[in-house]
This record gives C-alpha cells, sequence and structure tokens, in this order.
C-alpha cells in the first residue's frame, strides 16, 4: 500500500511538471470570458438597486444592452455576431467613461466585444477604464486581470505584470492564485528568475491546496533543475 502511495504521488508530481512545462512553453493568457464576464454584469445590476434614479436608469440601459448582445446568441452567424457588437457598442457609447458602477459595467461589455474581435490593444483600453471606474467595486480585480492578460498579448510584460499583482493582491478575488502564477510566469518570460520564483512562493504560502500553487511548485523545481536558481 504505502508504495502504491509513493507510486501515485511521484506521478502526480510528475504529471503537474508536465502541465506547467506545457503552460510556460505555450505561455498564452486566457482572458477571463463571456460567461464570468456577462454573469458579474448582471450581479452587479442586482447589488446595485439602491442606486439614485439616474443611476437605476444608466443600469437598466446596461441591461437591455446585454440582452440584446447575448439573448440566443449561441447558434447566430458570424454576420449576425457582428451586427450585434457594433449595435451593443453604439449603445453603450453615452456611458463610456463614466465613473462608478454604470461606467464599470459599461467597459467590462466593450472590453468584452473588442477581445471578441481579437483587438487587444482596445480590450485592454476598456478594462483599463472599468478598473479606475470605481476601484473600490468587486469587478476591478478583474478588470485588472483581464487588462493585464491584454497587456501580455501585446507583449507588454511589464504592464502585465503590474496588472497581475494587482489583481493577486485584491481581497476576495477568486481567481487571485491563477493572476499570482500569471505574475510569476511573466517574470519567467522576462529572464527573472528570482522574482518568478518568489511570485510562485507566494502562490504556495497563500493556497497551498490548489492546484495553481501545485503548478507553482513544479515551476520552481524545474527552474531549479535548469540552473537558473
Amino acid at each position: 500500500m504505502a508504495q502504491n502511495n509513493g507510486r501515485m504521488k511521484t506521478e502526480k508530481q510528475t504529471a503537474d511538471r508536465l502541465v506547467s512545462g506545457f503552460i510556460f512553453k505555450n505561455r498564452l493568457p486566457v482572458a477571463i470570458g463571456t460567461a464570468v464576464v456577462i454573469a458579474a454584469i448582471v450581479i452587479a445590476g442586482t447589488v446595485s438597486l439602491v442606486a439614485g434614479r439616474v443611476r437605476r436608469t444608466g443600469l437598466a440601459a446596461i441591461d437591455t444592452i446585454v440582452r440584446q448582445f447575448t439573448d440566443d446568441s449561441l447558434d447566430i452567424s458570424d454576420e449576425e455576431a457582428e451586427a450585434r457588437r457594433v449595435a451593443a457598442l453604439d449603445a453603450l457609447t453615452p456611458f463610456l467613461s463614466r465613473r462608478g458602477v454604470v461606467g464599470v459595467r459599461a467597459e467590462l461589455l466593450a472590453a468584452e466585444i473588442a477581445w471578441q474581435r481579437n483587438d487587444a490593444a482596445a480590450a485592454k483600453s476598456h478594462w483599463e477604464a472599468a478598473a479606475r471606474a470605481d476601484t473600490r467595486a468587486y469587478m476591478a480585480p478583474l478588470a485588472q486581470y483581464n487588462a493585464a492578460v491584454a497587456s501580455e498579448m501585446l507583449g507588454e510584460l511589464e504592464e502585465a505584470a503590474a496588472g497581475y499583482a494587482a489583481a493577486a493582491s485584491a481581497e476576495d478575488f477568486p481567481f487571485a492564485a491563477h493572476a499570482q502564477f500569471s505574475l510569476g510566469r511573466v517574470r519567467e518570460a522576462q529572464g527573472a528568475y528570482a522574482a518568478a520564483n518568489e511570485a510562485y512562493q507566494l502562490v504556495i504560502d497563500r493556497t497551498p491546496d490548489d492546484t495553481w500553487a501545485h503548478l507553482a511548485k513544479s515551476r520552481q523545481i524545474a527552474l531549479q533543475v535548469a540552473g537558473l536558481l
């Protein structure tokens, strides 16, 4: 039994190293996508019902834009999908650059539309605007994380690192471990191996049982084996 347990542990460690190696070798960042963003937009509307009349009007308008953009959208043609993007962005224009939850929601949806168009620069701009619109909003870390993803896609690694760090340190952000691991991965890509090791260690210290912690440990081992630490 002990031998079997040892073999299973070794196999798991090997699998972790293989997965972490694949993630690093194919280091394409992944934004938190449509389903999460749209769900968060709806939740934000629900918790903001106590807002003033002007804010409620703005939220109601964006709710309508979201519904028109997403309803029965799974089976539509590429042409119809783009037509919906154009219509949604046109309708969002009065609400972009606003402060507070209305601005956050408008910028998040605009960023998602830009991301669907593979326009990382525009998506980044909107996600950064969403984070600035209300720095206290629980959606701010999500916006910071996705802006970091876009920065990484654009090759702006220092900006990506700053965004991942900000998202990882945010209180109650459910993707904090992923953001912290991404920070380590970016530092590796920059050749800053000591900083990468520190970032990975924070994943392990903060969330030792998380899958990202196991992958972080595997990256530390890989760096050690390569003589980079």
